[in-house]
């Protein structure tokens, strides 16, 4: 009989073999599901009990959490936290962690095809050329990227990764993020900039903030209507961080010239969405973090936390780290 029950509430990913392998090496079992919605977790969880959950898209909130009494962590599938109620999950004693150092160089990559495709109408160009229109006037518009500004909001890990494969085009880069300090960012060569300068002098704005409430529609009508209306906005963060409906009415009235998004609110992106059917707008189906490698890594890593958790160490990604203490959880070096 197992020692602990894991519940995997809801995955993108064919395979669960890794997690599966590494959560039976300790005793544990886990249970496969594909639920979403705060009802039928409740209903879930009190009839399993989980000792810890595993989850992608789903919500636990308060009332989740609240209704699974034995569970000793919570741990996602990705690098954002959105979707978990960290200051209930604290409240109850059950750790909270995601995997922060995957995907970075997969999410920066992304980021930067999508801005040289959208500055060099890649997607318009190959629409008309297989539609038999041979003529580069199908561009309409182009500009050098060489002195133009790139505008990162947020100045992470992702967003220094894209700094630096973008510094070859000759882009002047500049950032807004109260948290990272000045000599941090001139140190990779990097202005910080206040959020209203990042808006107004940004030819590219390319957002990397996550969902919370302080970004939460952050990018709105007023933000479009300083933006330059030769300016292009490109999303490779969180989709509530921009207002769609302000972003379709300023992409209608040329406010600004254009977006790249490979996430929307809500996701995914329905086809009579009128985002869809624009010529300056790009749509990836939040692939950013995608590659063979970058999955492995993240399906491997997140069940190593449970399993640490599980067995008394606080886990490699800790994201409510107060626990530690409060419950003598062991660190890994011990």
């Amino acid at each position: 009989m197992a020692k602990w029950k894991v519940v995997l509430t809801d995955r993108q990913f064919n395979s669960i073999d890794d997690e599966r392998a590494i959560l039976e090496a300790i005793g544990a079992e886990l249970l496969d599901y594909q639920i979403q919605d705060e009802d039928s977790l409740i209903k879930l969880f009190k009839e399993v009990n989980p000792d810890a959950v595993i989850m992608q898209y789903a919500n636990l909130s308060r009332r989740v959490i609240e209704s699974m009494p034995n569970c000793q962590i919570i741990a996602k599938y990705a690098i954002g936290l959105d979707r978990i109620d960290i200051p209930a999950a604290t409240e109850n004693n059950v750790c909270v962690s995601n995997v922060r150092d995957y995907c970075i160089d997969e999410v920066s990559t992304h980021t930067v095809a999508l801005i040289l495709a959208i500055t060099r109408k890649i997607t318009v160009l190959n629409r008309e050329t297989k539609l038999g229109n041979w003529s580069y006037k199908n561009m309409g518009s182009v500009r050098n990227l060489r002195g133009l500004t790139l505008g990162l909001n947020s100045f992470g890990k992702i967003a220094q990764l894209v700094a630096e494969k973008m510094a070859p085009y000759g882009i002047n880069i500049i950032a807004y993020d109260p948290f990272v300090p000045a000599d941090v960012a001139a140190a990779k060569g990097i202005k910080l900039v206040s959020f209203d300068e990042l808006v107004e002098q940004s030819d590219i704005l390319s957002t990397h903030v996550p969902d919370m409430d302080g970004t939460r529609g952050m990018f709105n009508k007023s933000v479009f209507k300083r933006m330059k209306n030769t300016s292009y906005l490109i999303n490779t963060g969180r989709g509530p961080v921009v207002n769609e409906l302000d972003l379709i009415e300023a992409l209608k009235s040329g406010e600004i010239a254009g977006a790249a998004l490979d996430v929307t609110d809500p996701e995914p992106i329905q086809p009579d969405n009128p985002l869809c059917s624009m010529n300056n707008v790009i749509i990836t189906p939040h692939a950013a973090y995608y590659s063979d490698d970058s999955e492995k890594t993240l399906k491997i890593l997140t069940a190593e936390n449970v399993a640490q958790r599980l067995q008394g160490y606080a886990p490699r990604f800790l994201a409510n780290p107060e626990l530690k203490e409060k419950l003598s959880l062991k660190t890994l070096t011990e």
